[in-house]
């Protein structure tokens, strides 16, 4: 019988050969450092990762910049950590990976924008001919609009060397300018987001800038800065005689919304001046879920077409880069056509409607005949979650209906209608997610209704329904309501029921369509495509018990052999098979082990993480956490034992960190051995120790791989001390363990590589400390951790590490045994540990009276003491 590890060899050479093989309906994928792994069972295939949506391979995705399609392809690009990541497709539907087109300048960032054809060389760019042009926001000196240009199909960008092309008019929020040609004016038209309203310029060849108007002030909501606009022209109704601009912008967080939200204006537009054709306080609202934002239509798409096609961000601004994804945040919603309608109650409203291409990834159709419900149905023919699903619904008396998704014992996402408050709604309160940390650092009701107003005289609905791995866009009555919403449900949940209250329905169509995903091959018939568990970090207690569930995907397969679990640890934990798609862990000792779910061929396995603990419930894993005293704690770390941690490669702007539970005081030294293993695209790779105290004194020293220096960094809590470099050796490898040590003696911090003293800093820092790690954008391996005090201490026994007291003569036997000496002094004479304790604790010892002085009480005993929330424990 194979063992964990061999098996894990034989896996990694099968598909190390399978990478030749061709992905099937999927492009090739070029982004750098995206090879061949590609092509992999397991690609694209981490808890909550969208399957039919697109999402950055790492890092943050944010808003959808520059939509164009030009010569057969459809241009994606996104904003990254203020530059233009970029991604092509044929379709709209599958993508491919490209190098970032615009990165940072000596302009600053390049933030959102828009791209055109420049099809007559109005630039004078081409030579001529065509070419692509990106107008976008730089950031040095305040924001202004600048522009690039690509000869050879968005491949490769050239920076105009005039830019910026519209200064900074000396206002903070003047940015995404979104650019298309009005063929009435024969112009150039930009309109840039400029506070809470937008303002329009004109070009004759997207160079020379004229500013035409304002458009904004008292019209729609203003609750928040307008972000991201975006101006296109509909037929009312489909009549191409009778046509309305709309005009689109986003609005940012704020506590009226509760979140990030967006609107539209209908109205006239002659080139220069936008004229809203709606009373001035109404509101038209985008979107009715949450998580729908910076949207903005394709550019150039072929006249025999003639379709207005858009994306969005689907993303709060509450909650921009705080959601459960590792190693991505943020994707993109599915593309919709938009039209101008007239409702059933005569008002023009802007409806939004999935793109046909999408029925291409159908996979299999589960159609349900008519019939009446009251009450509440399974259905028993499908589940999954990866999927499309249609119905029309009609009824004369009911309180209430809807359809329940992703659901389990636990979890439910409710899609319904309210007919005694005329509503439809998108429920996720019990999705699986209830709240989450916001950019704010506050707690935020993620779980939460929404809701818009519906009549309930109209008798019918129509749901189309979009369901995905960690989203759901509902769109009622051919997309008049529209509600994106992002949802963290359990990976396993993906039960759908049907329910009524207080009457009955007519189901005349329900169908459900399962989606093939857009980044793997699709399966051949019967063979499995992944696998999904419902958890994939367990934590236990010893003797504590945890049901898991394991489904095989794509969704319609009907599996029939049991998957076969895999400890590679055995001593630490117990499995026991419940059924065919259930079993039982149970915490046996203290640890960590990688735990295996794989099918019987071993083509497809999935790998999880159990561990072991004495308090699951503690900040702490083998003593590894926040700051004891700020609770400062960021970003993702792998915590393998006391002493050994391994950071994630996350992209962003402020440094990762993890702490030892102990705090330090006086003089010690700390080291360990760091091993690079990975880098993203983004930010500097740095990694390696930090030390700061309750004042928020800060040493930090890193590796910086790509300068290959040894780097420090000093700051008090209200300046900064700046930033010196050491070379180190030309031969150092990165990628094998080298040993970084701190040694702190009073204020002089001197830093070690190798056991070689490469840099002396100086400092104060007093009273407690903290000591941790610290990494930007990199992966690396921490290992044999230590921290070792330099006091007088004899096994364990000496000075408070916090006051410094010492009295009275004792014979120190080992570190559990001491004896004191009879002395005639009045005051106690005191012994302590070295440590320091924090929270609650627990202190004893035998204690033996062996004689006493004739002068004073005889006492002797345990006391406990503190200072700025630690405890020193002593013998009296």
């Amino acid at each position: 019988m194979l063992n964990f590890k061999s098996y894990i060899f034989i896996l990694v050479i099968v598909m190390l050969l399978s990478v030749g093989i061709q992905i099937v309906n999927a492009n090739e994928r070029t982004e750098e450092g995206e090879d061949e792994e590609l092509k992999h069972k397991n690609y694209y295939t981490e808890k909550y990762r969208p399957q039919f949506h697109f999402s950055t391979k790492s890092g943050r995705l944010a808003d959808p910049n520059g939509l164009v399609y030009f010569e057969g392809e459809y241009h994606l690009f996104h904003q990254k950590m203020g530059t233009w990541a970029h991604a092509v497709s044929l379709d709209l539907v599958h993508w491919e990976h490209l190098p970032i087109a615009l990165e940072h300048d000596e302009l600053g960032q390049a933030l959102s924008g828009s791209a055109v054809v420049d099809q007559d060389d109005s630039t004078g760019f081409f030579d001529g001919g065509s070419g692509l042009v990106a107008i976008y926001t730089n950031t040095e000196g305040g924001e202004a609009q600048s522009i690039a240009y690509s000869k050879d199909k968005g491949r490769n960008w050239i920076r105009y060397d005039g830019n910026p092309v519209i200064e900074n008019p000396g206002i903070k929020d003047f940015r995404d300018p979104k650019v298309f040609w009005h063929e009435e004016s024969e112009k150039w038209v930009m309109v840039v987001s400029t506070n809470q309203s937008v303002t329009f310029y004109n070009s004759d060849n997207l160079i020379d800038w004229e500013y035409q108007s304002q458009f904004g002030d008292d019209e729609g909501s203003h609750v928040a800065v307008w972000e991201c606009p975006d101006l296109f022209r509909l037929p009312v109704d489909g009549d191409e005689n009778n046509q309305k601009w709309v005009l689109h912008v986003s609005i940012g967080d704020n506590d009226v919304t509760d979140g990030s939200t967006a609107q539209y204006f209908i109205g006239e537009f002659d080139g220069s001046e936008f004229v809203n054709e709606n009373p001035a306080k109404t509101v038209l609202t985008t979107d009715f879920g949450q998580d729908y934002y910076a949207a903005q239509t394709f550019s150039n798409i072929p006249e025999e077409d003639s379709r207005t096609i858009w994306l969005g961000w689907m993303v709060n601004w509450r909650y921009p880069y705080q959601s459960p994804t590792e190693p991505w945040m943020g994707s993109i919603s599915i593309p919709r056509e938009l039209l101008l309608k007239t409702t059933e109650e005569g008002d023009l409203r802007l409806f939004q409607s999935p793109i046909e291409e999408l029925q291409n990834i159908r996979a299999t159709n589960v159609s349900m005949d008519a019939f009446t419900l009251e009450g509440k149905q399974k259905i028993n023919d499908f589940t999954g979650t990866t999927y499309e699903f249609e119905a029309m619904v009609e009824w004369d008396q009911v309180e209430e209906f809807g359809i329940r998704l992703r659901q389990s014992e636990t979890e439910e996402t409710v899609v319904g209608t309210n007919l005694v408050e005329e509503t439809v709604f998108l429920d996720r309160t019990r999705a699986g997610l209830e709240t989450l940390i916001d950019r704010d650092g506050g707690v935020f009701q993620f779980g939460k209704r929404f809701e818009s107003p519906f009549s309930k005289d109209r008798k019918q609905v129509k749901i189309h329904g979009f369901v995905d791995e960690s989203s759901i866009e509902l769109f009622i009555n051919d997309g008049e309501y529209v509600f994106t919403n992002l949802i963290y449900s359990n990976p396993t949940s993906n039960e759908v029921e049907l329910y009524t209250k207080g009457g009955n329905i007519e189901i005349t169509t329900l169908d459900f369509y399962y989606l093939n995903s857009i980044w793997r091959e699709i399966p051949s018939e019967g063979k499995m495509d992944r696998i999904a568990v419902s958890e994939e970090n367990v934590e236990l207690e010893i003797g504590e018990s945890i049901e898991l569930t394991v489904q095989a995907k794509p969704d319609w397969l009907d599996m029939i052999e049991p998957f076969i679990w895999e400890v590679q640890e055995s001593d630490l934990v117990q499995i026991d098979e419940i059924d065919k798609t259930k079993v039982r862990i149970t915490g046996v000792q203290l640890g960590r082990t990688p735990v295996m779910v794989r099918d019987a061929d071993g083509q497809t396995f999935k790998e999880i993480v159990v561990r072991v603990q004495k308090d699951k419930d503690s900040e702490y894993i083998d003593g590894w956490g926040p700051s004891p005293f700020t609770g400062v704690y960021s970003g993702k770390w792998d915590i393998l034992d006391s002493l050994c941690v391994t950071s994630h490669v996350e992209h962003k702007p402020d440094w990762l960190e993890i702490y030892r539970e102990e705090i330090q005081t006086g003089d010690f030294n700390v080291s360990a051995d760091i091993k690079w293993v990975a880098q993203g695209k983004e930010g500097f790779p740095k990694y390696g120790i930090t030390i700061i105290d309750e004042k928020g004194t800060t040493v930090s020293v890193f590796f910086n791989q790509d300068i290959h220096q040894l780097e420090s960094f000093l700051k008090y809590s209200d300046r900064e001390l700046g930033w010196e470099g050491a070379g180190l050796p030309a031969e150092t490898k990165f990628q094998e363990p080298q040993n970084l040590r701190v040694e702190k003696s009073g204020n002089v911090f001197q830093f070690y590589f190798n056991g070689e003293i490469v840099q002396e800093r100086e400092i104060e820092m007093e009273g407690n400390i903290s000591v941790g790690f610290i990494n930007e954008n990199t992966e690396a391996e921490f290992s044999n951790i230590r921290i070792e005090k330099d006091m007088n201490y004899k096994n364990g026994w000496g000075p408070s590490p916090v006051t410094g007291s010492l009295s009275g003569n004792w014979n120190i036997s080992n570190e559990s045994s001491v004896t004191s000496l009879i002395g005639n002094g009045e005051d106690w004479t005191e012994i302590f540990k070295d440590q320091i304790l924090t929270g609650d604790f627990i202190v004893s010892t035998n204690i033996k009276w062996l004689d006493q002085g004739p002068e004073g009480f005889s006492k002797y005993g345990i006391v406990v003491t503190n200072g700025g929330g630690n405890s020193d424990v002593f013998l009296t």
